[in-house]
């Protein structure tokens, strides 16, 4: 059974952390822009884009802590 360690360590982990964070800045950006624009959803979208950044930042943390 593999442990924490070998899971923060495996190729597929960093692929899928480094989507998320790409993903999450994209939907951030641009519900920024829509805010700024005062269209529809900006805020909603800044909110999504946020929390998921601050999720993928403390998974990030406990990685390199456990790491």
């Amino acid at each position: 059974m593999a442990n924490l360690k070998d899971l923060f360590h495996s190729s597929g982990y960093k692929a899928f952390m480094k989507k998320i964070l790409i993903y999450a800045l994209i939907v951030l950006i641009l519900g920024v822009v829509f805010w700024i624009c005062k269209l529809p959803g900006g805020n909603v979208m800044t909110i999504i884009g946020g929390a998921t950044l601050v999720f993928w930042l403390l998974f990030f943390i406990f990685g390199k802590i456990v790491g």
